[in-house]
């Protein structure tokens, strides 16, 4: 499928995530921001005014009147299936934020959409893009850290009543999720896309201090499919708590950005490049490259650098711990995506 040169771009949700996505679309070579789409009127008129683009109430309207080739999906996560999915019958290309979608079924339809369509749908984990963490997947391919033993993510923030008061659909099943769909979906990706894919978990949620329909404090046990085992520990109850992300094999680790080698290999020997001074971008850096794999993969036809199914990993890896959780249990991966646990 062609698209124009520049590829004309639209932002379907301007409020929050949309204002770093409309940042990256104008960093970017050989796409042209254009439109944008939201039902709040105030913030579309306002939002298009800044960006010299105009403003639809709908976004099929805006895809088919405004000729745009490819959007950036930035409303509530519960509502990503219904938009990506018209956006895609309605002729765009879809980036979408994370989460993919909130429930399997839902990313089943986006998927089978986008082969029915012939569009592309690809994901939002800019983190992916870092330096650091692109040669930490590298290093666990290619044996380089030797046998995999441990993976750990931890994610303790803090969220407030009040955040979760100001908008109906936070901290909802249906719209939104708890600690692990919102908060640590990022170090879930990394986790599972470094350390080489989960192949079971058990999980204990609980919900603490917050009137919320989600948990807010998580831990896991996980099983990769390279027979490490790890953990997740993760929470938006806590105050002054510590982000980590840490892959251990038997001839060294990464950590966070650092590698720390085994005896007698040095630190440097595995490094990441001259790129970046540390390997782990600034904020919206990570944005910019993934629209800019994404235009690029459009125009060149190959698969973005998330495509869906890549998208999906952690959001299906998420409700299998909600699903461990919820029924007391050890749950398989493999058989989860079948459907076994239903």
């Amino acid at each position: 499928m062609t698209v124009t040169d520049p590829v004309r771009y639209g932002i379907v949700g301007v409020a929050g995530i949309g204002d770093t996505h409309a940042n990256a679309v104008e960093r970017a070579s050989g796409v042209e921001l254009v439109a944008c789409a939201d039902l709040d009127e105030d913030a579309g008129t306002t939002f298009a005014a800044e960006r010299d683009c105009q403003w639809y109430p709908d976004a099929v309207e805006m895809i088919r009147e405004g000729d745009v080739d490819a959007v950036s999906v930035c409303t509530p996560s519960g509502t990503h299936a219904n938009v990506a999915i018209d956006c895609m019958e309605a002729g765009a290309h879809v980036l979408c934020e994370k989460p993919l979608d909130v429930y399997r079924e839902r990313m089943d339809a986006m998927v089978e959409a986008a082969d029915e369509t012939g569009r592309t749908l690809a994901g939002v984990f800019q983190r992916r893009t870092y330096p650091a963490h692109r040669r930490a997947r590298e290093a666990v391919v290619n044996g380089e850290l030797g046998r995999l033993v441990l993976g750990t993510a931890t994610v303790k923030w803090y969220r407030s009543q009040e955040y979760y008061d100001s908008a109906d659909w936070r901290g909802t099943r249906a719209m939104d999720g708890g600690c692990l769909l919102n908060q640590s979906i990022h170090a879930i990706d990394l986790l599972q896309w470094i350390a080489g894919g989960v192949a079971g978990v058990y999980a204990k949620t609980d919900t603490v201090d917050r009137e919320m329909e989600c948990e807010n404090v998580a831990v896991v046990v996980l099983e990769f499919e390279n027979g490490a085992v790890g953990t997740i520990e993760a929470t938006t109850a806590t105050q002054g708590g510590v982000d980590s992300l840490e892959i251990n094999g038997t001839r060294g680790s990464y950590n966070d950005g650092e590698f720390a080698m085994g005896e007698g290999e040095a630190e440097d020997e595995i490094g990441i490049g001259k790129e970046d001074e540390n390997g782990i971008l600034e904020w919206g850096e990570g944005h910019a490259r993934i629209v800019q794999d994404f235009v690029d993969a459009i125009r060149e036809g190959r698969e973005p650098m998330v495509p869906a199914r890549e998208a999906r990993a952690a959001v299906d890896l998420i409700l299998a711990i909600e699903t461990s959780a919820d029924r007391g249990e050890w749950i398989d991966l493999e058989a989860f995506r079948h459907g076994e646990y239903d």
